[in-house]
């Protein structure tokens, strides 16, 4: 069993692999160019303030049983990479945030941020759905792998495709035409290796099933917020932000976390970490002290979050502490 059960990890293992080294072209309008390896957040001035003998430590699932989480030690030149843009492009458009000193301040710093983030979480989706093409096209894991399953999956990624590229268009308009379709809100806090750059969806997973039973469709986008948290020099920098034709749902949300204290600031981000963003790592000094020896724990919500329909959830556990 035990054999057989690595048999199948290392095929998909080589799948995904195999999903990751597809090429893709860059993101950048009108763009052909092959798409390079590209830092979420930039590996200078950033990364390397969480990294220990060039590493760091990422939250990963297992692939044939998604709910076991564990922690793994990965280089920095691998990790918080995606396919996004040419190697032009790449430096052209982010030379702002990455060649000069950052201001988080300036409204094109901020859209900079989301902008890498909005696209990682396209490509995410995109290495998901080959991948999942790749699971059906083996013949090795037929009655492995529920290919039913698969499919269902498959059709929300889509779905969630289509939401991001709608932020994705709103993005570019911004940089192309000097447009501000978006509200970014910053805050400093006390310094805490901890690397974070993902989005989530203000609806929860409960909200929408109520509205497709109440309605019968879903909602026809749903409301992404975006939030960057990561150290540089001593303190770290909290950047959210949201389209201003959201204001009025998300606003006094995404408002709680900078009219309240530090440490309520602290624990909204661990709930949002453990229940709501995937895109976040650590320094091994962060994870022996803070996660190593609560790790049972920290697993245990990680596989209630993987099934929980209320992602808004106020937990008893707080990283931070």
């Amino acid at each position: 069993m035990a054999n057989e059960y690595k048999k199948n990890q290392d095929i998909l293992n080589k799948l995904f692999k195999k999903a990751l080294d597809q090429p893709r072209i860059c993101s950048y309008p009108g763009c052909n160019k092959p798409a390079i390896n590209s830092h979420v957040l930039q590996k200078n001035g950033i990364l390397n303030g969480i990294q220990n003998s060039g590493h760091i430590r990422v939250s990963e699932a297992d692939f044939i049983n998604p709910e076991l989480f564990y922690f793994k030690r990965k280089g920095i030149n691998k990790s918080f990479t995606f396919k996004g843009f040419c190697s032009d492009h790449d430096k052209s458009i982010f030379s702002p945030i990455e060649d000069y000193e950052i201001d988080f301040e300036d409204y094109k710093s901020q859209l900079l941020f989301t902008y890498r983030t909005v696209l990682n979480e396209r490509y995410k989706k995109e290495v998901l759905l080959d991948w999942h093409k790749f699971q059906k096209e083996s013949y090795s894991l037929r009655g492995v792998v529920d290919f039913d399953r698969l499919d269902k999956i498959d059709e929300q990624q889509k779905i969630g495709i289509k939401d991001i590229n709608y932020y994705i268009e709103k993005v570019e308009s911004d940089i192309i035409t000097n447009t501000e379709n978006f509200i970014f809100k910053v805050r400093y806090t006390k310094p805490s290796e901890i690397c974070l750059a993902s989005h989530f969806s203000y609806e929860t997973t409960s909200e929408q099933q109520k509205r497709i039973d109440k309605t019968g469709y879903d909602f026809d986008l749903l409301t992404a917020i975006f939030i960057s948290f990561f150290p540089i020099e001593k303190e770290n920098v909290l950047i959210m932000g949201y389209l201003k034709e959201h204001e009025e749902k998300c606003g006094t949300f995404v408002n709680s976390f900078f009219d309240c204290s530090e440490n309520t600031l602290f624990k909204k981000i661990s709930n949002l970490l453990l229940c709501r963003c995937e895109m976040w790592a650590c320094s091994d000094q962060f994870y022996f002290k803070l996660i190593k020896p609560y790790e049972k724990e920290v697993n245990t919500i990680f596989k209630e979050s993987a099934v929980s329909v209320d992602e808004n959830r106020n937990l008893d556990f707080n990283i931070f502490e």
